[in-house]
C-alpha cells in the first residue's frame, strides 16, 4: 500500500500490481497503515473519524474489492495516528483534540456490530504530530511526542511515565516487539530500544483482577507466578 499526503491511496499485490486506487477524502493525510493481520487498511487526516476498510479476496485468492468495514468515532478533531494489536482485536487512535482512545474491534461488522471505546486518555500535544504504538495485549499505549515517549495504562487511561529527550529531534516511529517486552523508537540515525516497564505493572494489575474471580488451581498458580516475575523485574528498575 502507498498513500500520498493528499487523498490518494493505492493497494498493491505482492508482485507490485495495482489492485485498487482509493480516494481517502481527507484533504491532508496524516498516516496510513495496513493492519498486522493484512485484512484492513486505514488512513487518518482532518476527519475526527477513522474509516477501516477491508481488502476482500475470493475463496480462490483473487482480489475482489475494498469495502468499508467499520468506523472508529468519538474524537472531536482530526486523527494523527492509529495503532493495532497483532490480531486487530483492538485499535488505538490519537487525535488533535488532545485525547487518545482504545477501541474493541473484535466485532461482527458484517452483521452491523460497531466498535466500542474501552478507554479514553488525555495527552499534552507537542509541536509535531504524535505517533503511537499499542502493545500486543493492548494493555499499554506508547505515545511519542516530539523527543519524548510516554507510556499509558489502557485499563485506567492514566500516564505511567515518560522517557524524555530520547533524541535531539522529533521521533519518527514507535513499535512494540512481538512479545511486548520492548519498544522500538526510531529517530535521527538510530533505533533505541526501551523496556516496557509499564507492561510489567499492568500485568500485575491484570493478574490481580483475575485472582479476585473464580479460577482453577492451575490458573491461580500461573497468575501468581506472573505477578512474582513482574515484581522482580520492576524491583530491578526501582533500585
Amino acid at each position: 500500500m502507498s498513500c500520498s499526503a493528499k487523498t490518494d491511496m493505492i493497494i498493491y499485490d505482492l508482485k507490485g500490481q495495482i489492485l485498487e486506487r482509493l480516494d481517502t477524502y481527507l484533504m491532508n493525510t496524516h498516516s496510513a497503515k495496513i493492519s498486522p493481520c493484512g485484512r484492513f487498511v486505514v488512513a487518518t487526516g482532518f476527519s475526527p473519524d477513522v474509516k477501516v476498510m477491508e481488502v476482500c479476496f475470493t475463496r480462490n485468492g483473487d482480489f475482489k474489492q475494498v469495502v468499508k468495514a467499520f468506523e472508529l468515532t468519538g474524537h472531536n478533531s482530526g486523527i494523527y495516528d492509529v495503532a493495532f494489536t497483532p490480531d486487530t482485536s483492538h485499535i488505538a487512535t490519537i487525535s488533535k483534540d488532545g485525547t487518545w482512545k482504545l477501541f474493541h474491534t473484535n466485532i461482527k461488522y458484517t452483521l452491523g456490530e460497531s466498535p466500542h471505546v474501552l478507554e479514553t486518555g488525555t495527552y499534552t500535544p507537542g509541536v509535531n504530530p504524535p505517533r503511537i504504538a499499542l502493545s500486543p495485549n493492548a494493555e499499554v499505549l506508547a505515545l511519542a511526542c516530539d523527543t519524548n515517549v510516554s507510556f499509558y495504562d489502557t485499563y485506567t487511561g492514566k500516564l505511567f511515565g515518560t522517557v524524555e529527550n530520547i533524541y535531539s529531534s522529533s521521533i519518527n516511529y514507535v513499535s512494540f516487539d512481538s512479545s511486548g517486552q520492548y519498544l522500538y523508537v526510531c529517530g535521527e540515525r538510530a533505533v533505541r530500544i526501551l523496556h516496557n516497564v509499564c507492561g510489567w505493572s499492568t500485568s500485575i494489575d491484570t493478574c490481580t483482577r483475575l485472582l479476585a474471580t473464580k479460577q482453577t488451581s492451575a490458573t491461580v498458580e500461573r497468575l501468581n507466578k506472573t505477578i512474582q516475575e513482574c515484581k522482580e523485574k520492576l524491583a530491578k528498575f526501582n533500585n
